[in-house]
């Protein structure tokens, strides 16, 4: 009876450790061998496929061991019985999650969602899967964002099913971001196929390309068209008048060849400059230089010394012989100026990468050409006509009766506007170096000043040695007196908090002192620190905004809100326009109250978006185009992506897709 009772007690308590067990696994495994009978001595391999469940991870299969001597549990995958089989050479594994560990200070290597191995396995005896029990046995520590489990060994039994001969690591690579059925992405060489999330902007690219070569140019043009009504472009219309206006003094008659060849530069460095610097230095190379504060600092230079040269500048004796060379080289009738100019260009918009670009530079670093290609060729053309015609301007003008009086006049006003933009590439420059020396009111201050100087030069107050003496103030000086005058007052009012419009993307943006303040350049083994808005004022503004993806994340779940993610950049403008023109808006205010809100900044000097948001944004949707907007389920699944709009309703649509069932 003792030895009855005795027998039960131990079934029971073997049942109960098996439940606990059962309830410490948070993930499915299934284990397929290449061939189910197998002779001693010869080789195979067992597809070993693990899935996480939502919100779980494990970390990879290498050693990662931080600066203070720890880092995490390392994930170790092994066969079993010993006597009988064996590994035989390296696990192929796919490609793990790179993401920021606060835990380790680190950069650590993560498994999420379906992963699949590949394991070589040599027949130490004779094997038959369908009468012997061999197992796989996984060594992990399971992990949500905020905790971890004990290390715990699991024996997966190797299943009777044979996987199937065309399923290897060549030919496939999983996703580790979204536990979902994500879209193949083809490549020209039909080599690898990449499961992974698109964004819209992409899949309607993808559908052109589906429907011949002629619909893809096309549609790429029309992107270039599309592309001119974006903040990033206006900078370059007076920047070209007034280069190509000085140019048709000194080179009479070779207007028509200067327009060609600042058109070919524009494309060339579009097509050729962008997809090769992507190439060779990955997807976000161009824009990581369009970016770089050194080169901001250089456009800016060279936009103060064209307009000190178009005031005149030159013509008086300088302290230093810099300048004099810079004039000299402008003197000269070659080409290489015009083709830097085209550089130039080319640069400033890239700051903000329009979808379609971003789509094809992103292209050729997964091995396409042909496509890529062909639409930034179209998208380059089509972008470069109207500065064909603004650099064809001056040459025509110079041609009319008595245009030298007012031609100096027109490069006086164009220098002063260059001076107004070069601050824009200033403030670039501080935003990422975080200087603090531009907030919007210095910014403002000399803007006001450059439309106030314009104005009374309008009108003959003050002008330059060059200029020829003013007689009388006609009725297009006064008309165009007015106009700067207003536009002086306008920008006034945005010293004491007046939305500026179209303007206020150009400008730091509203958070720009909290941005100074809390953001630092960190090193690899630190983390950004910044203390978010207290719940109250959250609230009060319906507003708030982490900064922090896996605590926006947690928030969301716990709320069981949708997740909006903004990749944004310091120095985008488009996504500054979008941030102050739409984000403001009513409609939407209404809208993002209901969704845990989350900015990733991508454009940054520091570990969070050098190393985890751009990183993001690349791995787990295939973009670099700046701004991306994204919403997610809590669980992380995608819901819709959307880039730059000047479409409210379409802007309005897009969130409310969070709420569809």
């Amino acid at each position: 009876m003792l030895e009855k009772i005795l027998l039960i007690s131990i079934l029971l308590l073997s049942n109960t450790f098996n439940l606990f067990s059962q309830s410490n696994k948070h993930f499915t495994a299934i284990a397929k061998p290449s061939k189910l009978v197998v002779n001693q001595g010869e080789t195979f391999e067992i597809e070993f496929t693990l899935n996480f469940n939502k919100g779980w991870h494990a970390y990879s299969l290498k050693e990662q061991i931080g600066e203070d001597g720890i880092g995490p549990s390392q994930t170790i995958i092994d066969v079993e019985p010993k006597d009988q089989l064996k590994l035989n050479g390296k696990i192929k594994a796919p490609k793990p999650l790179i993401k920021y560990d606060s835990a380790f200070y680190m950069m650590v290597e993560t498994y999420y969602g379906k992963n699949v191995f590949y394991l070589p396995v040599i027949a130490k005896k004779n094997l038959d899967f369908n009468k012997q029990k061999l197992y796989v046995s996984i060594d992990l520590q399971q992990c949500t964002e905020t905790s971890c489990m004990t290390p715990e060994i699991f024996k997966i039994l190797i299943s009777n099913e044979i996987f199937a001969s065309q399923k290897n690591l060549d030919s496939i690579a999983i996703d580790q971001n979204i536990a979902q059925e994500p879209t193949p992405i083809e490549k020209n060489n039909n080599k690898k196929n990449k499961e992974s999330v698109k964004t819209e902007s992409s899949t309607e690219i993808q559908s052109k390309i589906n429907e011949g070569l002629i619909s893809y140019l096309l549609f790429s043009m029309l992107m270039g068209l599309l592309a001119l009504f974006t903040p990033c472009v206006f900078p370059m219309v007076p920047i070209t008048v007034s280069f190509f206006t000085k140019r048709a003094e000194k080179n009479k008659g070779k207007g028509l060849r200067d327009s060609l060849i600042y058109t070919l530069g524009i494309i060339t460095t579009f097509t050729g400059i962008g997809l090769v610097l992507s190439l060779l230095f990955g997807a976000s190379a161009i824009q990581d230089f369009a970016t770089n504060p050194w080169l901001n600092i250089g456009i800016a230079v060279l936009f103060v010394v064209f307009a000190l040269n178009l005031f005149g500048a030159f013509e008086i004796q300088l302290p230093t012989g810099l300048l004099n060379k810079l004039n000299q080289k402008s003197q000269q009738g070659g080409i290489l100026s015009v083709l830097l100019m085209g550089l130039t260009f080319s640069l400033t918009s890239f700051t903000c990468t329009v979808p379609f670009v971003g789509n094809a530079i992103f292209s050729v670093t997964q091995g396409e050409w042909f496509y890529p290609i062909i639409g930034m060729m179209g998208f380059s053309f089509v972008f470069a006509i109207p500065f064909f015609f603004l650099a064809l301007f001056p040459s025509l003008m110079n041609k009319l009766p008595k245009a030298g009086g007012w031609m100096n006049n027109i490069k006086v006003v164009m220098g002063f506007l260059e001076i107004a933009f070069a601050i824009k590439f200033i403030s670039n420059a501080d935003l990422v170096w975080t200087l603090g020396i531009m907030p919007r009111d210095i910014f403002l201050a000399i803007w006001i000043g450059c439309s106030l100087l314009i104005t009374i030069y309008i009108l003959g107050i003050f002008r330059f040695p060059h200029d020829s003496q003013l007689q009388s103030v006609g009725s297009a000086r006064v008309i165009w007196a007015i106009i700067f005058a207003s536009i002086t007052f306008y920008l006034i009012g945005g010293l004491f908090g007046r939305p500026l419009g179209e303007l206020d993307a150009f400008l730091p943006p509203p958070d720009y002192n909290e941005l100074i303040s809390s953001t630092a350049v960190t090193t690899s083994s630190e983390k950004l620190i910044k203390k978010p808005k207290t719940k109250a004022e959250a609230e009060e503004t319906k507003l708030f905004w982490y900064n922090d993806y896996n605590e926006a994340l947690e928030a969301a779940k716990k709320e069981n809100k949708p997740l909006f993610v903004d990749f944004t950049g310091v120095t985008c403008t488009n996504c500054r326009w979008m941030e102050i023109n739409m984000f403001t808006k009513g409609s939407v205010i209404e809208r993002f109250d209901k969704m845990i809100k989350v900015k990733l900044f991508t454009d940054r000097r520091t570990v969070e978006s050098d190393k985890i948001n751009k990183q993001m944004q690349q791995e787990r949707f295939n973009s670099i185009e700046l701004p991306l907007y994204v919403i997610m389920t809590p669980d992380e699944k995608l819901i819709g992506s959307l880039a730059f709009t000047r479409d409210e309703t379409e802007f309005i649509n897009f969130l409310d897709r969070a709420f569809r069932d």
